[in-house]
């Protein structure tokens, strides 16, 4: 029996099932170890976890992350990462401007690991480079990461513009169990349910859902997640990941009114992959990365734009046979392009072409 090569996925405290599981098909070709804080969202895989104290273990207060960045430059630091490292084949961390992939960088110049690559979410170029130390960090990650995972072509054009080489980046984006989410058989009912999940937060456009909502006093509005504005919705609930795909088999409709802010634009957002394998026609926004996310699979309107969300929101409230038309096209987006088995295959493929 032949030894597998080891693998490293360092995430932190941002560890968590919804990206794991795009690692967990490759334990029968990878001996994968996930590196987080005390504190990750989640914990439990297929594979070990090793943790690490971080400051982003540290309990909320006010201003707690502007802080920590400029006292560690990135918070999302992990002590006695280094040592951890030691023997890796290959370490895969995330963001150019994280202190772990600065880490993993260090491992890999003291001979501990052989390759080091990091999955990019950020789409705005030269973002995160107001705080002392963050340009740095990023130059260091393009001229030293061995390969840059781009989760959007909106992505790669951000690094091809900060100055990264276009041989050592690929464009692989996030991914769906589409057994899990799966689409239900809806009644033609007049009590439908339009649905939210996400942060519950202003650049997430809840506030225009909340004024939409007014305008349809018969139509249940749903919304799922957590955030400083979840006061000001009608309906609101928390749940767990395991709970999400019967969430969905709830709602008839989709909305997702996300809108640019000066330092962030959506970057993929998840929720669309899981509604689109749950079969809901959906509404949302040409905002960041997500006209790639949903193609032609969506009602795409612009950011901010409150009567364009109502219209759309309307046509597909009055229209069962345009619902069902709409839920079909995302179920086959979510088999054809976004399901995890092809994200897997991906990330296989990338691995073996760097291992030696």
């Amino acid at each position: 029996m032949t030894n597998k090569p080891k693998i490293a996925i360092i995430r932190g405290k941002f560890l968590n099932r919804y990206e794991m599981q795009f690692f967990e098909p490759l334990i029968e070709d990878f001996d994968i170890t996930a590196f987080g804080s005390l504190t990750p969202y989640h914990d439990r895989f297929v594979f070990p976890v090793v943790k690490l104290p971080s400051p982003m273990d540290i309990p909320d207060f006010p201003y707690k992350m502007p802080v920590l960045n400029r006292l560690c430059i990135d918070a999302h630091y992990l002590w006695g990462l280094e040592e951890k490292l030691k023997g890796f084949d290959l370490v895969h961390s995330a963001e150019t401007y994280f202190h772990y992939t600065q880490q993993a960088l260090t491992a890999k110049r003291k001979g501990y690991v052989k390759k080091v690559i990091a999955t990019v979410l950020e789409n705005i170029p030269f973002n995160n480079e107001g705080i002392w130390g963050r340009k740095a960090f990023k130059e260091r990650a393009r001229n030293e990461l061995d390969h840059i995972i781009a989760l959007t072509n909106k992505t790669k054009e951000a690094l091809l513009a900060e100055g990264a080489d276009v041989k050592k980046i690929t464009v692989i984006s996030h991914y769906v169990d589409t057994k899990r989410f799966h689409p239900v058989q809806k009644r033609d009912s007049k009590n439908l349910t339009v649905l939210f999940v996400g942060r519950l937060e202003e650049e997430k456009g809840v506030l225009d859902v909340v004024q939409v909502a007014r305008l349809f006093p018969d139509v249940r509005f749903l919304f799922v997640g957590d955030g400083s504005l979840k006061n000001r919705v009608l309906e609101h609930r928390m749940v767990s990941y395991d709970e999400m795909p019967a969430v969905y088999r709830e709602a008839d409709i989709f909305v997702a009114p996300s809108k640019p802010r000066v330092t962030w634009e959506e970057q993929y957002n998840t929720a669309l992959l899981e509604a689109q394998a749950s079969g809901l026609p959906i509404v949302t926004t040409s905002s960041g990365g997500i006209p790639e996310n949903v193609g032609d699979a969506a009602m795409i309107v612009p950011p901010g734009d409150v009567r364009a969300i109502a219209e759309s929101l309307k046509r597909f409230i009055l229209n069962a046979s345009l619902r069902r038309q709409y839920g079909i096209k995302a179920r086959a987006r979510a088999e054809r392009v976004h399901d995890i088995t092809i994200g897997s295959r991906k990330l296989k493929d990338l691995y073996l072409s760097l291992l030696p």
